[in-house]
């Protein structure tokens, strides 16, 4: 019962935190749960092909895995820009055009319009231009990489999304909207950062000139 009465106790004062502060409680909880989702992609892009290999040796990996702080670093502060700034305002907006009246046609609107608009034209692009200038990439490889993958992160992030937006929407009150989104955002952001730090395939070597058999020598008669 205490750790229920706690639980609730901590639920209540995160509740008035995000309405009085709501970019402040967005941009924090967007932060810290995806700066998480990364070391946890990590992890997995590590754990997976050395399970297959070490067949049983995860100790001894785990003890030699290292972290790679600044692409963390990179999901850490996409979390914190965008779902503390143009996401939060996205919510706050969709409630003044829509309305908040808890309707299915309601929802349906809010939901169409993040995931089949700001999700691809915004949120994606943002993510790639946001992660990349912290790893370091240039502007033209950020531009390439969006290019190569912009198509495959859009819709796999309307499949996710989708049904979950509408249930946002639909059953979770305002203050706690990007708190859902974050912890959905957990998976999300794993999948999304494991795309996007994919290794590049190694470049084929370039093609040896094929020589033509030596012909025999013809002996003079």
């Amino acid at each position: 019962m205490v750790g229920i009465h706690r639980t609730r106790n901590m639920a209540e004062r995160y509740s008035i935190f995000s309405q009085n502060r709501p970019h402040t409680a967005a941009a924090f909880t967007a932060s810290a749960i995806l700066g998480a989702a990364d070391v946890s992609s990590q992890f997995l892009q590590h754990w997976i092909p050395q399970r297959r290999r070490l067949l049983g040796a995860e100790t001894k990996f785990c003890r030699d895995m290292s972290i790679d702080w600044r692409r963390t670093a990179g999901l850490t502060t996409f979390g914190f820009i965008h779902y503390g700034g143009a996401c939060k305002w996205l919510y706050l907006w969709y409630d003044r055009l829509l309305g908040t009246a808890p309707t299915l046609r309601n929802a349906a609107a809010k939901m169409v319009f993040d995931v089949y608009v700001h999700s691809p034209f915004l949120l994606v692009p943002c993510f790639y231009i946001i992660t990349g200038s912290v790893k370091g990439q240039t502007p033209t490889q950020i531009s390439e990489q969006l290019r190569s993958e912009w198509l495959e992160a859009s819709l796999g992030t309307a499949l996710l999304w989708t049904p979950m937006c509408f249930v946002n929407f639909y059953v979770v009150p305002q203050h706690s909207r990007i708190l859902v989104v974050s912890f959905v955002s957990f998976a999300h952001k794993t999948w999304l950062s494991w795309l996007s730090n994919q290794p590049e395939p190694p470049t084929p070597p370039p093609p040896q000139p094929t020589q033509s058999p030596a012909k025999p020598a013809q002996s003079s008669s």
